[in-house]
């Protein structure tokens, strides 16, 4: 584990348990538009007569809480989340056992990204999935492009990734403002140590999507209602997207 993948590791450790109610409006609109899109991310689900009677697994990778993967799971046969934060995978299984999806919603705590990955997670469990996603964490990662290339690794051919992140605020769409004192305050206060990348363009997208052999049927979309978040009494509105391709 890198000294900065470290830096995010004990970040989210201490932010697990409060993630829920920080961020609780921001979990509702991904949660929302997820769902929204979900026919536009793949056309294979359990219930739709592309996925019909089919195994369908999906790979949430820096899960956190897991509102992709509890969104989604109803139309999923398997779904496994992996984070680096303990916390967060506690969190993951927790929310799992609550909405009564443990039968086939599990996370793990891993760094995939390592330069050695440990055996554990080189077998069936954790590859061949049909679906990668990785949601609102792809700027907290230090090599976006090298992180792409290992996830992707483990899709099968044909296999789809979908991307939520934020836009980069110099972007004409992704202009960013909060609300309440301190206005000069940086909006990320000390997850600011944790991001390496303020937001990714259609055109960077394409080209990290391309860069690892997702070159088929790329599609990025901004989405219309506000990432919100809540911090010391403050709100921060972020803009952002969803980005999704399938392996050629």
């Amino acid at each position: 584990m890198t000294d900065f993948t470290e830096t995010n590791r004990q970040y989210f450790d201490q932010l697990a348990t409060a993630y829920k109610d920080r961020f609780a409006d921001a979990i509702k609109t991904v949660t929302e538009q997820t769902l929204s899109h979900r026919t536009w991310i793949s056309d294979r689900w359990t219930d739709t007569e592309a996925g019909r009677g089919q195994g369908i697994r999906m790979l949430e990778y820096a899960c956190g809480p897991g509102m992709i993967s509890m969104a989604l799971a109803p139309f999923l046969t398997n779904v496994v989340g992996v984070d680096v934060s303990e916390n967060m995978v506690d969190e993951f299984n927790r929310n799992a056992a609550v909405m009564g999806l443990s039968d086939k919603v599990t996370g793990h705590k891993a760094d995939l990204l390592a330069e050695s990955v440990s055996t554990d997670f080189s077998g069936p469990t954790f590859s061949n999935f049909d679906l990668l996603t990785v949601s609102m964490a792809l700027h907290h990662f230090e090599h976006p492009d090298r992180a792409l290339q290992q996830l992707t690794k483990r899709l099968k051919s044909n296999g789809v990734c979908f991307i939520i992140d934020l836009v980069p605020e110099e972007g004409h769409h992704g202009h960013s403002h909060h609300h309440g004192h301190g206005e000069h305050e940086h909006p990320f206060g000390e997850a600011a140590k944790t991001v390496k990348t303020h937001g990714f363009s259609r055109e960077d997208m394409q080209r990290l999507f391309e860069g690892v052999g997702l070159n088929v049927q790329f599609e990025y979309e901004i989405v219309s209602e506000p990432f919100v978040f809540h911090k010391d009494e403050q709100s921060f509105h972020k803009t952002v997207f969803m980005a999704r391709a399938q392996l050629g």
